[in-house]
């Protein structure tokens, strides 16, 4: 199939003969990017930063005409609104439009330019990374570190571009399969038949298509084969501030991408069992990890797309009663969802538990107990006077030391102060400290030997990655206390950090409970919803209280209160629960005002969100997380109001989808044939 995973794009696109005037009238006959050579007099960075934004814009534009049949697009005057786009793909998987053969090959040849495409945005990405290796003679350490941040995001432009032009590839296969008839309508293969190993390769156009027809025999081989053809793939990757290459991270975020997509679809066709299997598959494959530097896990991103439908799945068939059973009350169909939640949670949390051990959130994670913190304290009480001042700290000498490295910092101090004496009547380019401020007695441990290179590096690194991972808090510390003109303090604000840490791995771990919470607000299921935020408040009081006993401690013994840490903590971690309710009321708020027809939706939303006025971020300076939140929110409702997606019915298809499952119906699925199977796989785990 020319969807397979593992396809060898060799064959040439039907448009490489085709050559491109000068319609631009920009002196360039040809395509509209050059890999090899830069278009424009600009920077080169940006100038491929301009080109990713309008390659990711041009596949934005096919996945949108690409339901229509991937003809280019019509006059103005016969125009397809996207509503008719999407109804179009969904009525050709219906069977109830004709693909004309003008159209399959116009797919066709869509599709292979596409995997051209694909390639070339990969080697751009890799000539990116390529250059700007070394500074250039007489580049200071700040421009440097600013020129391979560009550089980096060019790239990660690119990368993201490549991984949307796949998952474009992947529904212009399933639209083909659509027209080739590949997929029909079929009923769930027998359990003996499912436990088969079904040859051939994964075609993920066809497994697509499969879903959009509810094709559940193709659905089961599919992602049996696909699940075969991952084992022992990799999903892990090194980023590219790390020497990350670019084919390899495109490779396994395609991976990911594509477990993502199936976890999603898996649920509403009824397949909670196949879910279950496909995340701890998708946690297995991070058992293979690349040599070298730390990798980068996108496992978050599968899991959450898996939770989100199979809570989705729990609300959709808590109300729905078995052969003979009489319909559900409104207290019965709560009290199974909870039931579900119970059963499917635990199970999920292992798995997530198992993954949150795995990673490191911060690097003051290593030093989480007192006895391990102990020498880094002392080190910072010793030797910071002279070496941790604001000209250190800031973001853009912070990245320099850490990239060019802690230990070659220490050595370049150390080499300046025995050949360049006078080195100290001037600011350093290499992230050092302004005129009369100098780590006297750091060069002096280190020429004398007193304290070995190695551990001091050790040490300082751990400073300033907290520095640099937390600089928000950083700045409230730098702003409102005076203890932050001694570098001999800093030891306080890590401190505070360390607390932070200890919170944020807790609400971590929790995410599962979270993610659950969502979407029975966003479903309308407010008893359950608020029954499940009790039982998590009642389970989480006692830690809550104890880091608020701990952040107390800290401030009494140092007269410090750092506001950015203590209002994050003295927050319950309910907190961020009561706000999915407030997101819930927006779009009905939005619709409200749009309509002129008040039901009483923005009043509650006024009422709703004045519960969270208090709730600042640090000293008062930054938005709160709470309102940016809420703001996002309300921009995305009133697109989809502009696109007339609010005014829709409940049996409507929604107009501005955010995934394939968006738009696909709900298989009905029992109350108790959803409890055998979420039961079954518990046996399991």
């Amino acid at each position: 199939d020319d969807d397979q995973l593992s396809a060898d794009e060799s064959v040439a696109s039907a448009y490489e003969s085709m050559v491109w005037q000068d319609s631009a009238d920009d002196g360039t006959d040809g395509g509209m990017l050059d890999v090899d050579l830069p278009g424009g007099e600009g920077h080169p960075v940006v100038a491929v930063e301009e080109a990713a934004d309008f390659l990711t814009g041009v596949i934005v534009m096919l996945r949108q005409v690409g339901p229509a049949g991937g003809q280019a697009p019509p006059p103005p005057a016969a125009a397809i609104s996207p509503e008719d786009e999407l109804h179009n793909f969904l009525d050709a998987a219906a069977g109830r439009i004709e693909t004309l053969p003008a159209e399959t090959e116009s797919l066709l040849a869509w599709r292979q330019t596409l995997r051209r495409l694909r390639k070339a945005l990969v080697r751009a990405a890799s000539h990116i990374v390529a250059r700007d290796q070394q500074p250039a003679p007489g580049m200071s350490p700040t421009e440097f570190d600013r020129v391979r941040w560009q550089r980096d995001a060019a790239a990660e432009r690119l990368i993201e571009a490549a991984l949307q032009t796949g998952e474009t590839i992947w529904m212009l296969s399933a639209r083909l399969a659509l027209s080739r008839g590949q997929v029909r309508p079929s009923p769930r293969p027998r359990p003996r038949a499912a436990r088969g190993r079904p040859g051939g390769k994964p075609a993920v156009g066809r497994l697509l298509a499969a879903f959009m027809v509810d094709d559940q025999q193709t659905i089961h081989e599919q992602v049996e084969r696909i699940s075969r053809h991952l084992k022992g793939k990799p999903v892990l990757y090194v980023p590219l501030s790390r020497g990350g290459r670019p084919e390899r991270i495109v490779a396994a975020r395609l991976r990911e991408r594509l477990l993502e997509r199936l976890v999603s679809l898996l649920p509403g066709r009824g397949l909670v069992e196949e879910t279950i299997r496909l995340v701890r598959l998708a946690k297995g494959l991070e058992s293979r990890r690349p040599r070298g530097a730390a990798s980068v896990s996108e496992f978050d991103r599968v899991f959450e797309a898996a939770t989100t439908a199979l809570v989705g799945r729990i609300v959709a068939s808590a109300p729905v009663p078995g052969p003979g059973e009489a319909p559900p009350t409104d207290d019965e169909v709560t009290q199974r969802i909870l039931d579900g939640l119970a059963i499917l949670i635990p199970q999920l949390l292992e798995t997530w538990t198992t993954h949150a051990r795995q990673l490191r959130l911060s690097v003051l994670e290593r030093v989480r107990d007192d006895k391990a913190f102990a020498p880094v304290q002392e080190f910072i009480e010793r030797y910071g006077a002279g070496l941790f001042t604001q000209h250190l700290l800031a973001p853009p000498s912070l990245r320099g030391i850490l990239r060019s490295g802690v230990r070659s910092f220490l050595e370049r101090l150390v080499e300046q102060e025995q050949n360049e004496p006078a080195w100290r009547a001037a600011p350093s380019e290499a992230g050092g400290n302004p005129a009369g401020s100098h780590p006297d007695q750091l060069i002096e441990a280190l020429s004398t030997g007193r304290l070995p290179l190695k551990q001091a590096a050790s040490r300082l690194r751990l400073v300033l990655e907290s520095v640099a991972e937390n600089h928000s808090e950083y700045r409230d510390w730098n702003s409102t206390t005076t203890q932050s003109d001694r570098g001999e303090c800093l030891h306080i604000l890590l401190e505070f950090l360390r607390i932070k840490a200890e919170y944020e791995r807790i609400a971590w771990t929790l995410r599962p409970v979270s993610m659950a919470h969502r979407v029975l607000v966003r479903q309308g299921a407010t008893a359950a919803a608020t029954a499940w935020r009790q039982r998590m408040q009642d389970e989480t009081d006692e830690a809550a209280n104890e880091l608020i006993e701990r952040m107390a401690a800290v401030q009494q013994a140092t007269g410090v209160r750092l506001a950015s840490v203590a209002d994050r903590v003295q927050r319950p971690f309910t907190a961020m629960l009561e706000l999915d309710e407030l997101d819930a009321l927006v779009e009905p708020a939005v619709g409200e005002l749009l309509s002129g027809e008040l039901a009483g939706a923005g009043q509650r939303l006024e009422q709703r969100a004045e519960g969270f006025l208090g709730m600042a971020s640090g000293s008062g300076v930054e938005v709160p997380d709470w309102l940016e939140q809420l703001s996002a929110g309300v921009d995305r409702a009133i697109e989809e109001a502009e696109a007339g997606g609010l005014r829709a019915e409940a049996n409507e298809r929604p107009l501005l989808p955010a995934s394939l499952a968006d738009v696909l119906s709900w298989n009905r699925l029992t109350w108790n044939d959803l409890l055998a199977a979420v039961s079954r796989q518990k046996g399991q785990a």
